[in-house]
């Protein structure tokens, strides 16, 4: 038995377990540079899973000469969710370079020695962000364009933040905004209002647009154009949300006893291909008893397009008379439930929709597989102590 591996996965799993141990906030501050600046920042340490720690505070990157720790080194309590801690800024009277300027304030958990014996410990470290924008002489802007998931003919708007990083004022400001298929062709283009912006300002600029496009992804590009200049950001935004519907279900050729072949058209509602899609399909009665079931194979349903599924399923249990036929459709994240009533004849099944649910798969697991996930890690990192502490008694002996 190696010692070496064992306390590289000790330490790997011990980080990934408490990676989320300590937080800070915010994660990072703003700064417009200023000749000589002083500044005092505040951050809260959050003791996320209420243990007692100590923890030393330093400062590393570009502007990590500019701050001064009050107080480098902190001890929380179990009993505490959080202390606040602080820091101060003195910038110098100017930077050769124009533009962002960085540093991180790094909180750092000290690991604890225990007596008489080997402790495998992992630091846990969190960062606050200082970033100090040093303006560009003359006119300069950046742009963040901010996009809203969009309803079919529901009017809703597109928000572009400007920054005026300049030394001088923004006469006019104002923003296009392209959108764009996922064909890449142009259909649809607004524009925002108008706003004068003074340097070292922001401004938020509107774009309201009332989608009269079929539901899917698409891609907005927005041009920010001010006093002769111009600039860009993109974002890609859906309008409404992807739907597979059943558009029909026909039985053809069939006898009581045997097997039926269900031919269900999907139809698919969304502006580009939904890869892989298949059915589990039953037919039961109204008290929830199951004869028969099948999974289908999958298919490809093209943009606006349909497709056909064929589910084969058994009759021989089943007599004249009215059943539930129960539809999963199952694509990329989403399961959409179909329940059809059913009237079974010797040589005839006719189906109707009674009703219909769509459930998020990834959002309903997520939470589940994370929390198991974190129970192995805990498990397995019990385990691997318990080898270890077994290894070193007989060395000792």
């Amino acid at each position: 038995m190696k010692l070496k591996p064992i306390l590289l996965i000790i330490v790997i799993l011990v980080l990934a377990s408490q990676a989320y141990a300590l937080g800070i906030a915010p994660s990072h501050i703003d700064v417009i540079f200023e000749p000589g600046l002083e500044k005092t920042i505040q951050l809260k340490v959050m003791n996320n899973v209420h243990k007692d720690f100590d923890a030393v505070i330093y400062a590393e990157g570009e502007l990590a000469e500019y701050i001064t720790i009050e107080n480098p080194t902190i001890k929380l309590s179990k009993d505490e969710d959080s202390k606040i801690i602080s820091y101060k800024v003195k910038l110098p009277q100017s930077f050769e370079k124009q533009g962002l300027h960085e540093a991180k304030v790094v909180v750092r958990e000290i690991p604890k020695e225990t007596k008489g014996g080997t402790t495998i410990t992992a630091a846990v470290a969190v960062v606050s962000k200082l970033k100090v924008m040093v303006p560009y002489k003359g006119k300069y802007a950046e742009i963040k364009l901010f996009v809203t998931n969009f309803k079919e003919n529901e009017e809703s708007n597109f928000a572009v933040e400007v920054k005026n990083l300049g030394t001088q004022d923004i006469l006019e400001a104002y923003a296009i905004v392209n959108i764009y298929d996922p064909s890449n062709n142009k259909v649809a283009t607004v524009t925002s209002n108008k706003e004068s912006i003074e340097s070292k300002d922001n401004e938020i600029l509107i774009a309201k647009w009332k989608p009269n496009l079929k539901s899917g992804n698409y891609r907005a590009v927005a041009t920010l154009m001010y006093d002769n200049l111009n600039t860009r950001d993109e974002k890609s935004f859906s309008i409404g949300t992807m739907f597979l519907d059943i558009n029909s279900i026909t039985v053809d050729n069939f006898k009581l006893g045997g097997i039926a072949k269900f031919d269900i058209l999907v139809e698919n509602e969304w502006n580009e291909e939904v890869p892989q899609v298949y059915a589990d399909t039953s037919i039961g009665n109204e008290k929830g008893k199951i004869y028969s079931t099948y999974k289908t194979s999958n298919v490809d349903i093209p943009a606006f397009g349909q497709q056909e599924i064929n589910s084969f399923l058994d009759t021989s249990k089943l007599s004249v008379g009215r059943y539930k036929l129960n539809v999963d459709l199952n694509y990329l994240s989403q399961k959409a439930g179909m329940i059809f009533d059913i009237m079974v004849e010797q040589n005839k099944i006719t189906a109707n929709l009674a009703g219909r649910a769509i459930i998020d798969e990834e959002s309903e697991e997520s939470p589940a597989i994370i929390k198991s996930i974190y129970i192995l890690i805990f498990l397995i990192i019990i385990l691997i102590i318990f080898n270890i502490v077994i290894y070193f008694r007989k060395i000792r002996k």
